[in-house]
């Protein structure tokens, strides 16, 4: 299945309540986005537009439905990550990284954390990056 990059602001809202606790169905899910003050044709919307990109799929419970992610949080992550990259940097991550490390936006715990993942690829590769 090819991993959607489409998702919008909104529907990762959507998206991250029912990652919470999986599968949901409709009034829980208008509930934990009730600070949204979303109607509830708003969130239908965005639930049949995850379903139709094939983020989520139903099954049927009474009356209503059960929704449920077809893909992990994380692989959403990586394949959003992936298409900003390729819009914004040209696909290169060092580019990005050089970008925040060169603002001076990241913080000390941010930088150490980075030095950590680096050393651990290299450890995992068995030779320096």
């Amino acid at each position: 299945m090819k991993i959607p990059v489409s998702i919008s602001e909104s529907e990762w809202l959507v998206m991250k309540i029912i990652w919470e606790d999986s599968p949901r169905t409709l009034p829980e899910i208008l509930s934990a986005l009730k600070h949204m003050n979303w109607s509830s044709t708003t969130v239908q919307t965005y639930l049949a537009r995850l379903v139709k990109k094939g983020v989520l799929s139903t099954e049927r419970q009474g009356r209503g439905y059960l929704y449920s992610s077809t893909l992990s949080e994380a692989q959403c992550q990586i394949a959003e990550g992936k298409s900003f990259l390729k819009r914004v940097y040209n696909g290169s991550l060092a580019q990005m990284v050089r970008g925040f490390v060169k603002s001076g936006s990241l913080s000390a715990d941010e930088l150490s954390e980075l030095k950590a993942l680096i050393e651990e690829q290299e450890n995992a590769n068995g030779k320096p990056l």
